[in-house]
């Protein structure tokens, strides 16, 4: 099955890209040009988020998966596992503390290792772009103490027959090429928009020339019809698929089948009355169907094992856009989602047939919220931003041998609160904003956490958030301070260590970001940013594990009419403040790690009106290092020996619209 899906996507890249490059070479004079601009670091628009163009060039190497892409962004980092599908965290924050959306919709994987996180499921390009909002500083994406992370695709507005399109192929060293292409055709009336992708590399080697267990091949394709019958309403349904293989170095198993079905109906109507600017209702369904095994993608073993679980998800969201009064906007809605999960685990030679062996349940989860965010205008210059939301969580243990001590039939629920006040200024005389926030989201204990301890308490981060944004011609920039207490944090345990495999815990957490650009002359610009945050377990008096060191890049740039280069140079200090073999449910503390520091490069042209290539070198002196934030999944068998980055690359990258 998935040879054949793989054949039809290929053959919709090929024939997307040359359609795109017949009708680049016909492009009208009065189109507008690509900005001849490479990201090197998606900077800050305001100091608690982020908007980014997935389909801007840029450095590193174009991500192949969603974890990928976040890690270029300060305050990001990612747990590796091998090639592919990396575990994002914000500020040392991640799992269910980041809440991931695709087109506001939530996807769960089913690999209790989290060989599978939400971001395995997304290929930047195949969204038009990335929203991140930093901290408890928005409760209309549910309850998120990390933040939020928006993959968004924007639907057309077309006002004749039109077809218009995005294509994209990157080649680089491993074997590395991916391919997609993003068709949209229609009118007034309505539209259909077909986007395809491929992705493959083999096991790359690091920087002393080692082979690391790491190869890869993905494939999605969506379709989206959408019918438009006046200006204000849309009516958009929206069909996913893809699937995959990964080899994983950070465990004695890979994932050989990522197979997800979605369906979205999505529902938006504008200017119902005065007063009432926007309603939009979405449903949603999410299909995982995950396949690891020891035997496919390495040397079998004496005793081959393959675990098959798999996860529904469906869910639905209503929110309403209010002006009641000038200089007042309201956001309210409501939301709901439900997920089961389902599992088994074969050894032997029972392994190679468990097609004809049916999964077990092993827990279902149920979340439904409730939510307000009023910004109210106080001046031409200030505005305020207070938020509120009430969730309804519950958990039931459906396994028959028990689900984190729990028999089946066992139910945990709660009420959850959560909430924020925000007050932004515009200086008069500077072009600079202010802003200040304070902050709360609860959540209570996920999947993942409940299978070690079914019946932990829920976990609660309180922040308090400064910043400040500089925007004129020659210089911009950003600065984001918070610091935070969390109560009952969930803390995970090494098996073995003691007597519980997850235990409640009182922390903090403080830390800064920054970036700043200063445009040297009119081609030539430099650009800075810092990523730092200290975390400290209170419980143990310890620090808290899986806290990301300090980071920094710097990075210059030059543009000159149809040509674009430059480099960036990127440090990580060492990070000496762990605690051995405690973490999140996605890696663990194993020990100290070195600084480090990396050069990327890249040069480009537009070759003719909207076409670009992009040329590239990462990790230009072959260094040998290891990212801290990647020690071994939270389970038995997991490794303890660092995964080394990827040495040298090589690549090249196409872009063109139409």
């Amino acid at each position: 099955m998935i040879q054949n899906q793989k054949g039809i996507s290929t053959a919709l890249a090929v024939a997307g890209a040359l359609v795109l490059a017949q009708s680049s070479a016909l492009a009208e004079e009065s189109r507008t040009r690509l900005s001849p601009l490479v990201i090197t670091a998606p900077l800050m628009a305001d100091p608690y988020s982020v908007v980014t163009d997935t389909r801007q060039p840029r450095l590193p190497l174009p991500a192949h998966d969603g974890g990928s892409y976040l890690k270029s962004i300060p305050g990001f980092s990612v747990s590796r596992k091998g090639g592919t599908s990396g575990d994002p965290e914000l500020r040392g924050l991640g799992g269910s503390r980041l809440n991931i959306l695709l087109d506001d919709t939530h996807i769960l994987g089913g690999c209790g290792g989290r060989m599978d996180p939400p971001t395995a499921y997304v290929f930047p390009q195949a969204y038009d772009r990335i929203q991140v909002i930093k901290g408890p500083q928005s409760v209309r994406y549910g309850a998120a103490p990390a933040g939020i992370v928006r993959f968004e695709r924007d639907s057309p507005v077309l006002t004749q027959s039109t077809v218009q399109g995005f294509a994209s192929m990157t080649a680089g060293r491993f074997d590395r090429i991916d391919a997609m292409t993003d068709i949209t055709a229609g009118d007034r009336r309505g539209y259909v928009r077909v986007i395809g992708t491929l992705s493959d590399q083999d096991d790359y080697k690091d920087g002393d020339g080692e082979r690391v267990h790491s190869s890869h091949d993905r494939w999605s394709a969506t379709g989206i019809l959408g019918w438009t019958p006046d200006q204000d309403t849309r009516v958009e349904f929206t069909y996913d698929r893809s699937d995959g293989r990964a080899a994983y170095d950070d465990r004695g198993m890979d994932g050989t089948a990522f197979d997800r079905t979605g369906y979205q109906l999505s529902l938006t109507r504008q200017n119902l009355a005065p007063w009432l600017d926007q309603v939009e209702a979405i449903a949603y369904y999410n299909y995982v169907d995950h396949v690891m095994d020891n035997y496919t993608l390495r040397q079998p073993p004496n005793m081959p094992m393959v675990s098959y679980p798999d996860r529904r998800t469906v869910g639905g969201r209503l929110t309403a856009d209010i002006n009641p009064l000038p200089g007042t906007w309201i956001t309210a809605g409501v939301d709901y989602a439900e997920n089961a999960h389902r599992a088994n685990r074969l050894m032997g030679m029972d392994a190679f047939d468990w097609r004809n062996v049916s999964r077990v349940d092993t827990a279902s989860f149920t979340d439904a919220g409730v939510f307000a965010e009023v910004e109210q205008e106080l001046s031409r210059q200030s505005w305020v931003t207070v938020g509120l939301r009430m969730d309804y969580s519950k958990a039931e243990a459906e396994a028959p041998i028990g689900f984190g001590g729990a028999v089946a039939g066992d139910t945990e629920s709660s009420t959850l609160w959560s909430g924020f006040a925000r007050y932004e200024y515009a200086l008069d005389r500077l072009p600079v904003n202010l802003f200040a926030g304070v902050g709360r989201a609860e959540r209570a204990a996920d999947f993942w956490e409940r299978r070690r301890v079914f019946d932990l308490d829920n976990e609660t981060l309180t922040q308090v958030d400064l910043g400040a944004t500089w925007s004129s011609r020659r210089l911009s920039g950003s600065v984001s301070l918070f610091y935070g207490w969390m109560d009952d944090y969930i803390l995970i345990v090494q098996p073995g260590l003691e007597d519980t495999e997850a235990r409640s815990i009182d922390a903090v957490t403080v830390g800064a970001e920054a970036d700043l650009t200063v445009a040297l002359t009119d081609a030539w610009s430099v650009t800075g940013t810092l990523a730092y945050v200290r975390s400290k377990n209170d419980t143990d008096n310890v620090p808290l594990a899986q806290t990301p060191p300090l980071e920094g890049t710097l990075s210059l740039d030059y543009t000159q009419g149809r040509y674009f280069a430059g480099t960036q140079f990127r440090a990580v200090a060492r990070q000496h403040r762990i605690h051995s073999g405690y973490g999140t449910i996605y890696s663990l503390d194993t020990g100290e790690t070195p600084g480090f520091a990396t050069v990327s490069a890249y040069a480009g042209s537009e070759l003719f009106r909207n076409t670009r290539l992009t040329l590239g070198v990462d990790n230009l002196f072959d260094r040998t290092y290891a990212e801290h934030i990647q020690r071994g999944a939270a389970d038995l068998g997991a490794s303890e020996t660092p995964i080394n980055e990827p040495g040298r690359i090589l690549w090249a990258n196409v872009t063109t619209r139409f």
